[in-house]
């Protein structure tokens, strides 16, 4: 049966192998996931189909057997009554309704390994999914630590090749700039009003000094 040997290919896969290989095992896992649950709906349906045909199979074996029972007994009851003849034709009947179910019984047998074949792959199929499943999960939560490594790994690397040390002292170096300028602006603010002050006492005292030069000069006055 082209399922059987399907699902026996799947099942037998080295996975590991396959893992190996892929250059993107997530995809890889993800694909080999897709083919099994193909052929697990595929095997569902085979092995409902098959143990419906195994129960018609069996249900005419019983009835043929059946019928094949009863021709003996009539046969019996013919031969009990001095009739032979009766008793011959229901012997007939008897090895035509044998014949038939010795046939459904052969039919049923065949279907019935058939059917266990197919739940014992099928069983085999659910387990590998399961398997794949935990695979991929396991793949899924490698490649997330691996990536935040990755971008701890560049984090680091900026941080040493910008110099964050470097970076602050030149931060810190301009607000020394600030701070010296705003310094030096106050200090020529204050010595500009000193000076004016300055002046302006000068100018007092020369006005002062003038007008006594004045006074003296000119006494009446």
């Amino acid at each position: 049966m082209a399922l059987l040997g399907r699902i026996r290919d799947l099942v037998s896969a080295n996975l590991n192998a396959m893992l190996d290989r892929a250059e993107d095992p997530q995809k890889m896992v993800d694909e080999y996931l897709r083919q099994l649950n193909d052929n697990l709906y595929e095997a569902k349906t085979s092995v409902a189909s098959s143990m419906a045909d195994e129960t018609k199979l069996h249900a005419k074996m019983v009835q043929f057997q059946t019928e094949a029972d009863q021709w003996q007994s009539k046969a019996q009851a013919a031969m009990g009554a001095n009739d032979e003849t009766l008793a011959r034709q229901a012997l007939s009947r008897k090895l035509q309704s044998q014949k038939l179910a010795d046939s459904y019984k052969q039919q049923f047998e065949a279907q019935e390994q058939q059917v266990n074949e197919l739940q014992d792959a099928l069983v085999s199929l659910e387990s590998r999914i399961a398997e794949a499943r935990a695979r991929r999960e396991l793949i899924v939560a490698k490649q997330n630590r691996a990536q935040t490594q990755e971008a701890i790994q560049r984090t680091v690397r900026g941080i040493s090749q910008t110099g964050a040390m470097d970076k602050l002292d030149q931060l810190e170096s301009r607000v020394d700039d600030r701070l010296a300028y705003t310094d030096a602006m106050d200090k020529l603010n204050h010595g500009t009003l000193e000076a004016k002050f300055s002046d302006l006492e000068q100018n007092q005292e020369l006005d002062a000094e003038m007008a006594a030069l004045k006074k003296s000069m000119n006494p009446a006055s």
